[in-house]
């Protein structure tokens, strides 16, 4: 199996975190339960596989833990996750709602989806699947005022930070009260500040695991806030249901490109 990630051009970046792929080679096994760790956005994602003839797209749910999906040989995925300062504004619902399920069939929101499955089909790697992507946004002319500004610039500071950054600090840079700042950013993105930063911690975590292959785990606690190695075990247990050295094996069974960082 294999991951990548593309950073996305200026003229969607205030739209997508971060478009990314993830194959199955055609080998020999049946089915493999894949793991997919909590990121804290919405993907919007393609899914082919010419052996059982698929062509499909669904939304990923908000989940704030691991998820399991069966992987079949042959699978590709392509997805964008929609930033959590234009969630809201983009699908035209409460993102809060993708939190109870692990799915949503792309259909029920055609106002973003309509043709696009037409546009990808055609597709034949994952570099042309972002152009596909990107210009399909730029049709769609969705207009400065579908990002709140403030909650992006929030999150350039929280991924700058990897999630390691106080509420309340985080709310005075912006000029807002902490109360303030938590409605705006739950009713952009449908998580709270807390929640999103925790599953940023754990992705900036992976990230590091893929570039050094090797990790302390009591000086990650440490640079993470944490007050000690058991509290950041607790951490990873809630969020991905494994402690950091079985997290730190699940993701060395992946072959990494580039990640967006």
């Amino acid at each position: 199996m294999a991951y990548r990630e593309a950073a996305p051009s200026a003229a969607v970046s205030q739209l997508v975190f971060s478009f990314w792929e993830f194959t199955a080679a055609n080998e020999d096994f049946d089915t493999i339960q894949h793991e997919i760790f909590p990121d804290g956005c919405v993907s919007l994602f393609y899914h082919r596989n010419d052996n059982f003839k698929i062509k499909r797209m669904f939304f990923s749910g908000l989940n704030l833990e691991s998820v399991i999906a069966p992987i079949f040989p042959g699978d590709i995925y392509w997805g964008m996750r929609i930033s959590p300062a234009a969630c809201a504004n983009v699908l035209k619902t409460n993102p809060a709602s993708f939190r109870a399920i692990k799915m949503a069939e792309a259909e029920k929101f055609s106002h973003l989806t309509g043709g696009l499955l037409e546009k990808l089909n055609v597709c034949e790697n994952f570099d042309r699947a972002v152009v596909v992507f990107e210009n399909h946004l730029k049709e769609l002319e969705l207009g400065q005022n579908v990002v709140d500004k403030k909650i992006a610039q929030a999150l350039k500071i929280i991924e700058k930070t990897g999630g390691e950054i106080k509420i309340a600090e985080l709310a005075e840079r912006l000029n807002l009260s902490v109360r303030q700042f938590e409605r705006r950013f739950k009713i952009s993105s449908g998580l709270s500040p807390k929640q999103f930063s925790r599953t940023r911690r754990i992705r900036a975590t992976a990230v590091d695991l893929v570039e050094k292959n090797d990790m302390n785990w009591a000086n990650r606690a440490a640079e993470m806030g944490f007050a000690d190695q058991s509290h950041l075990t607790h951490e990873f247990v809630s969020l991905t249901k494994r402690s950091p050295n079985s997290f730190a094996e699940k993701v060395s069974h992946i072959k990494h490109g580039n990640l967006v960082k």
